[in-house]
């Protein structure tokens, strides 16, 4: 019987989809041949000891080992987590240790890390790249002494079993935990296959086109790609190490039609050619700017924005039903859609409902089948953020009538002038539309008088000034885009905006910084 597990997944692909491309730098295989690397893998992994449970970290980027590796450990019960290489180091290690890493899998690139993380994981296999560590670890040695069978146990994986553990950001401390089950991962990542075929938007998604995902695997596994490709059996090109300019020249030699990335990612990839680029990007992570939004679409790019995040995987995808030109790029930039099966509640203070007007701002509660029970050994952050089978996103957003949701900011990023909230992505996509500006964040300093007051922090060319800025933020609240108390006590120019490890601007980092000025 077919359960809902990850390598059967790959399995079906190798039967329905057998020629189907795998595309990975100079190597080209397809699902049949990714199938029979994965079990041939999952044989001696086996061997090896690896057995339900075990912990495996993997860091790569997003290479064929590291899409195979995914279903090679599913066959075994083991549970892949994966490894955020961005992180500082010492946060990294402890990110090993606390998810109790027994293996750890190291991509090309990545070997200077073998000798420093060994003793914290006990075993290294090299991907590629630098030496083995010893010669019975070498991954394409472990194919080669492979059988060419699933192992015996793969077929007593369960979809309750867990699969993959992965950690948020830790932008605001210790990163934290996410352990889901193979039922819990699959269910949300293939819903957003099923959203993108169902409903008006953007990135509409099918097996005709070539998926080229550009978000990093230890972010959510890419935001699901490496299970929606052989799922709708589309061709698949995975961008290895590469910059924008190589990625551009992929989407050419392999006509690339889909993609994933987050805002920064979109900015640099039209950054560097003004040709046009017909792509349909799956974009989220933080607000998309409506600047940035008319942007892509002048240069071809049809995009949705989808809302989720490692705690909840995705919860919804941006629609706009029966709209055409400039309305139906702002709507997929700003409303989101939620997935069937998924409740959005906007929710007050108190955790009171507010009314789906448009205008009343609260937190987005989330209620969906594939939530997880809370953060891995976090009993605190656990029953702070996940209340009676809710999450709490601590994103602020807005309802409206037709159901559709706004989310507006994170909390923590949103400021609080005097006793009233002011949403700094709105302010952000205002500025985000003079052309020159290449970036901008907008955060709240402390204020004697009002508590908070917002200050625009600004990444553009030199011919950007202060008054062209001021003029464009008079002309949206004279036009009611803006509030007029929302407008920035101070701009400031800088050359470059600090990032997270998943490619959003840092504002804590920036509050940080202003707010010692």
């Amino acid at each position: 019987m077919q359960k809902l597990v990850a390598h059967a997944l790959l399995r079906d692909a190798a039967y329905q989809h057998t020629s189907t491309p795998v595309i990975s730098g100079q190597t080209m295989l397809t699902y049949a041949g990714i199938y029979e690397r994965a079990v041939r893998l999952a044989s001696s992994l086996h061997r090896l000891g690896i057995r339900p449970g075990t912990v495996v970290g993997v860091i790569d980027v997003n290479t064929y080992r590291y899409f195979e590796l995914h279903f090679a450990l599913s066959m075994l019960g083991a549970v892949i987590h994966t490894v955020n290489f961005r992180l500082p180091l010492d946060t990294l290690i402890w990110t090993l240790q606390h998810a109790k890493d027994e293996w750890l899998f190291i991509g090309e690139g990545f070997g200077d890390l073998s000798a420093t993380l060994a003793p914290v994981v006990g075993h290294v296999v090299q991907m590629g790249g630098a030496q083995a560590v010893s010669p019975d670890r070498d991954y394409e040695e472990l194919i080669r002494d492979g059988t060419d069978q699933e192992p015996d146990i793969a077929a007593s994986v369960d979809p309750s079993d867990p699969f993959s553990l992965f950690y948020t950001t830790g932008t605001t401390g210790r990163p934290k935990g996410i352990r889901y089950t193979h039922q819990q991962m699959l269910s949300g990542a293939l819903q957003i296959a099923h959203h993108l075929g169902l409903y008006d938007t953007g990135a509409h998604l099918s097996a005709h086109d070539v998926m080229m995902p550009l978000i990093p695997f230890f972010h959510i596994h890419g935001w699901g790609a490496p299970f929606i490709a052989p799922y709708i059996g589309a061709a698949l090109v995975l961008p290895e190490r590469s910059d924008p300019a190589a990625q551009r020249a992929l989407i050419h030699r392999h006509r690339v039609t889909w993609s994933n990335m987050v805002p920064t990612q979109l900015v640099m990839l039209l950054d560097g050619a003004a040709d046009p680029l017909p792509l349909k990007v799956l974009t989220g992570g933080s607000p998309l700017a409506s600047g940035l939004a008319h942007r892509a679409d002048s240069r071809g790019v049809r995009f949705s924005l989808i809302y989720g995040g490692s705690d909840q995987l995705g919860s919804a995808i941006s629609t706009a039903p029966g709209l055409s030109g400039e309305a139906r790029v702002n709507q997929l930039a700003s409303r989101v859609t939620p997935f069937p099966m998924v409740r959005m509640e906007i929710r007050d203070a108190a955790g009171q409902p507010v009314p789906a007007n448009g205008a009343s701002l609260g937190e987005a509660w989330i209620e969906s089948p594939w939530l997880p029970a809370g953060y891995v050994d976090n009993a605190e952050a656990s029953n702070r953020a996940y209340v009676d089978g809710w999450f709490r996103s601590g994103d602020l957003a807005v309802r409206y009538p037709d159901g559709r949701i706004a989310v507006m900011d994170r909390l923590n990023d949103a400021i609080k002038s005097g006793g009233e909230w002011i949403a700094g992505s709105t302010i952000e996509s205002v500025i985000s539309e003079i052309p020159g500006v290449h970036g901008v964040a907008v955060i709240g300093i402390a204020d004697a008088r009002w508590g908070e007051r917002p200050k625009a922090i600004i990444a553009a060319d030199r011919d950007v000034s202060t008054s062209l800025v001021q003029q464009a933020l008079n002309e949206a609240v004279q036009q009611g885009r803006l509030a007029k108390f929302w407008l920035p006590d101070t701009l400031q120019f800088v050359e470059t905006l600090p990032m997270t490890s998943a490619g959003k601007i840092n504002k804590a980092k920036l509050r940080e910084i202003h707010n010692e000025q």
